[in-house]
């Protein structure tokens, strides 16, 4: 029997194998840290990074019903579903990020609503209140939100919205649409695109669409995430501005989620006038939100109604009518036992404060604000930032129905007409001097501000958002 030949494998051919196999992994592990270094590393501090690219890399390829998904017809990038790595702080309010579009601007939604007005749609969106609190333009008191955008020309482009009349839901379509201003609301479409009640838009908070029916009734979004029709213009509304950032707006910071949001606008802040609108300043150990900043002056309200031995403090509104003046009961009590109690009293301004009321044949906000009164503290009115936020509160906003009658925010968050010897809570508004110096905190619930009234104060670090 023939004996077999053993195959040998020389030491050569191994050394070889050795070789290529030594190639193989140095090749992958090569790019294995090149990717890695790229989603996760340092970046060269004089590289710019886009959002746009950064948000870009978390497209959702498996899953076209959750996260950033892309339309390979339209080339939309639309974010989907309950997603949470949606989020941007800027000028002081979150946001979330409705998509991307073909020229990679950013179009995003603020989280919260931030104000509470009557719509006055009898004319169509574009002639509404709503567009005129949004945007500014030559009215008077027009672009209320607009002024509080932060370098707002430079990063911000005007937004596209749907401007389809809408009749039936089940059949939502988007060939008409406006892009003549900054800031809009939600569209119809826009929630549809998003996931509707199963998205991250379904917040729990009840939010107006701007989308109309042929009646110029308007859309809104119920608590539960449903869709539902106001067929009363005479309903004050509460507003959730849409902006659209610009495909070259800088990535400076954050992972997108809620406590790490994205942010694409930082500066320093070392006055109360370098700070945001929504940030918290604290002063007697109560904290205060900033609603407005102007050159000169920044106006702030409490974030809660002043309290009372642990209680909310109500009080009559007081007086022979419901114009408010520094000598009827709450203005009194405002203007002078308030005020002393404030540590930063001698930087209060004397500043006019809107005492008008509306009618039912106009219901503008801007209606309301050709009447006022110079005071050093007062309250909000309708169209004021952040009105919404607190319950059974008084405001500014005479009663059309009788000399007598004053309106409220009532415990369901609408306005409310009740008689001025009613007792309800208080929630001051002052103006304050822009150039207090800030010495400590972040802005934030969590850190707000604390401020000096000398040129002791530390140095701010730059503030986000």
């Amino acid at each position: 029997m023939a004996k077999r030949k053993v195959l040998k494998i020389t030491p050569v051919l191994i050394a070889l194998n050795v070789l290529v196999l030594l190639v193989i992994v140095a090749f992958y592990t090569v790019r294995l840290v090149k990717y890695y270094k790229k989603e996760n590393g340092h970046k060269n501090t004089d590289e710019t990074v886009l959002l746009v690219d950064t948000l870009k890399k978390k497209q959702s390829y498996l899953d076209d019903t959750k996260g950033l998904v892309l339309n390979d017809e339209t080339g939309v990038y639309t974010y989907k579903g309950e997603v949470n790595d949606n989020y941007v702080m800027y000028s002081g309010l979150m946001y979330r990020i409705l998509g991307i579009d073909t020229e990679d601007n950013i179009k995003m939604v603020s989280e919260d609503n931030i104000t509470l007005i009557y719509p006055e749609l009898k004319n169509g969106y574009e002639k509404s209140s709503i567009n005129k609190w949004l945007n500014a333009s030559d009215e008077k008191f027009s672009g209320i939100y607009e002024q509080t955008l932060v370098n707002g020309d430079s990063l911000l482009i005007n937004t596209n919205f749907c401007n389809d009349v809408i009749d039936d839901v089940s059949n939502i379509t988007c060939d008409s649409s406006l892009n003549n201003y900054k800031a809009s609301l939600l569209s119809l479409h826009d929630y549809k695109l998003a996931g509707g009640k199963e998205s991250f838009l379904n917040n729990g908070s009840i939010f107006y669409l701007g989308t109309l029916n042929s009646k110029n009734d308007q859309y809104y979004v119920t608590n539960e995430g449903e869709i539902a029709l106001n067929e009363k213009d005479s309903k004050a509304i509460t507003i959730k501005p849409v902006i659209t950032v610009s495909g070259g707006a800088e990535y400076l910071g954050g992972n997108g989620t809620k406590e790490k949001p994205y942010i694409i606008e930082k500066h320093k802040v070392e006055t109360i006038g370098d700070a945001y609108v929504n940030n918290i300043v604290r002063i007697n150990d109560v904290d205060y939100k900033i609603i407005e900043v102007q050159n000169s002056k920044v106006k702030l309200t409490s974030v809660d109604v002043l309290q009372k031995d642990e209680k909310p403090y109500t009080i009559k509104f007081g007086g022979s009518n419901s114009a408010y003046t520094t000598t009827n009961t709450i203005g009194k009590y405002l203007n002078n036992t308030y005020l002393n109690s404030l540590d930063i009293k001698d930087y209060v301004v004397n500043e006019n404060y809107y005492i008008g009321s509306l009618a039912l044949t106009n219901l503008d906000y801007a209606y309301a604000r050709d009447a006022k009164v110079k005071a050093k503290v007062g309250m909000l009115t309708i169209g004021d930032m952040f009105i919404n936020e607190t319950s059974n509160t008084f405001t500014l906003l005479r009663g059309m129905e009788a000399p007598n009658i004053i309106n409220v925010i009532n415990e369901n968050g609408n306005i409310f007409a009740d008689t001025i010897s009613a007792k309800y809570s208080v929630r001051p508004a002052f103006y304050v001097k822009s150039d207090i110096e800030i010495k400590s905190g972040l802005g934030t619930k969590e850190s707000p501000y604390e401020l000096g009234v000398n040129n002791e104060s530390e140095t701010r670090e730059e503030t986000e958002g």
